[in-house]
């Protein structure tokens, strides 16, 4: 492992860690732009803090869409003025954005669950582009969001229970699990094994398809007995992540807990209780793997995400509440690519943060035994 407990930063969680009152409301916090931050300038926002060594930093964060993309050249026409209709540029703000995801490019998608579209964000290109739904493969709230080996976007809504996939163009190509899913929310892709796990929070339960003939498999756990943590069961799941082992890694909400299943879904360990100590959770929802095994958990209720061992064991949080960069206000979605950059997203601050995992250098054997990767 690169990353080593240090006790000194348990006392500052502990602070940052404090419950937020009310389980579903939102921060008491007024609703408006990220304001630049009076300390250290964004590009130098790391974690910890000196003199301990570095291991996450803050990279970029992204709200409104028309300053992502070039400059468009036509100017509002009369009709506009008339009407009060706005340029396209002007209706590309965030508003609840939930599921993130990147593809090949680099190109990070996030489903907007109050806009219904689904935002792809070309930060090299300046570009945004919108993935909707037609009469064929309608979407009317979309939550989960991943990709495929091939660079196809699937799509989960809660609303319609069901998936869409689109093509690499951008086209919906199809529209399924109709008949067989509650409530989905969070998805992930086991591009190794062809597989594609969605979270049924209505059902408690994964449902598996298989991600080329997009037909069902089977499904992996399913409601507990109400007041107990039974082991394989869940309790309004939102959220899975997986490893290159093909472990599956549930965030399972109303237990407080993350739960982890291997390829065949059979239980293989649990971590986490409610509570506000490091490694305890509120309302657990993003997660995700970075290239070395650490397990990253976002959490609605305390505005952070803890970093942990894949046995649980808590190692760092990162966020307060707050609308500067580095803080979260209702964080949800949580994902990291191959390159170790964290995307987050946040429902009651309609934003995307980016930041960057820092890998420690250690002897070449250590690097052998602990490198992983999530898919």
């Amino acid at each position: 492992m690169k990353i080593h407990i240090d006790y000194r930063w348990i006392a500052g969680i502990l602070i940052s860690c404090v419950a937020l009152c009310g389980a579903d409301k939102p921060p008491a916090l007024k609703k408006s732009a990220p304001k630049e931050p009076s300390g250290p300038s964004p590009s130098g926002l790391i974690w910890p803090l000196p003199p301990d060594p570095p291991r996450i930093r803050w990279v970029a964060q992204y709200t409104d869409m028309a300053k992502v993309k070039q400059p468009l050249v036509r100017k509002a026409n009369w009709l506009d003025k008339v009407t009060g209709a706005k340029t396209l540029d002007e209706k590309q703000e965030l508003r609840k954005p939930y599921g993130i995801t990147t593809d090949k490019r680099g190109r990070i998608y996030t489903a907007d669950t109050e806009l219904k579209v689904v935002f792809v964000i070309d930060a090299k290109a300046r570009t945004v582009e919108r993935r909707e739904g037609n009469s064929r493969a309608p979407m009317e709230m979309p939550v989960g969001v991943a990709v495929d080996a091939d660079d196809r976007l699937f799509v989960s809504d809660a609303v319609l229970h069901s998936v869409i996939c689109f093509n690499p163009s951008g086209a919906p190509t199809a529209h399924f699990g109709t008949a067989v899913l509650g409530r989905p929310g969070g998805i992930a892709i086991d591009r190794q094994r062809n597989r594609l796990y969605v979270v049924d929070a209505k059902e408690n339960r994964i449902a598996v398809f298989d991600t080329v003939t997009l037909k069902l498999l089977g499904y992996f756990g399913g409601p507990g007995k109400p007041g107990q943590r039974e082991r394989g069961t869940f309790q309004t799941p939102t959220n899975a992540a997986v490893d290159r082992e093909g472990n599956i890694y549930v965030a399972d909400t109303g237990n407080y807990r993350v739960q982890v299943l291997d390829t065949a879904g059979k239980f293989v360990r649990a971590f986490g209780a409610q509570g506000d100590r490091p490694g305890e959770f509120i309302r657990p929802k993003g997660i995700a793997l970075d290239s070395e095994g650490h397990v990253y958990v976002a959490d609605a209720e305390f505005n952070n995400f803890q970093i942990l061992t894949p046995e649980g064991q808590p190692l760092l949080a990162v966020g307060t509440l707050g609308g500067e960069p580095g803080q979260f206000a209702l964080v949800a979605g949580l994902y990291i690519d191959s390159e170790d950059q964290i995307y987050t997203t946040e429902m009651f601050q309609g934003r995307v943060q980016v930041f960057k995992y820092i890998p420690q250098p250690g002897p070449a054997e250590e690097k052998g035994v602990s490198r992983r990767s999530n898919q």
